[in-house]
């Protein structure tokens, strides 16, 4: 069964800073300025895994997260 983000965006959120997640592709982005973590999704299971997290960049968050209509410096929905 595919992973359906739809379904759960609403309990999800990153175990590190308790912020809410966008999907981006095959991975879940922490929406938190100050981790700007991402969490693989593998086969169809997000890995919520602080040890298997990647950080983005902040120009790499800052560009998601406009993305995916937040702002780019809070990453608050706009």
């Amino acid at each position: 069964m595919p992973f359906d983000y739809t379904k759960v965006k609403d309990i999800l959120v990153c175990p590190k800073t308790k912020a809410d997640l966008v999907l981006e592709g095959s991975a879940l982005v922490c929406t938190n300025p100050d981790a700007r973590l991402s969490y693989p999704i593998v086969d169809g299971i997000p890995r919520l895994l602080l040890d298997e997290a990647s950080e983005l960049s902040i120009q790499q968050w800052a560009a998601l997260m406009v993305k995916h209509d937040r702002s780019s410096t809070t990453g608050e929905p706009t």
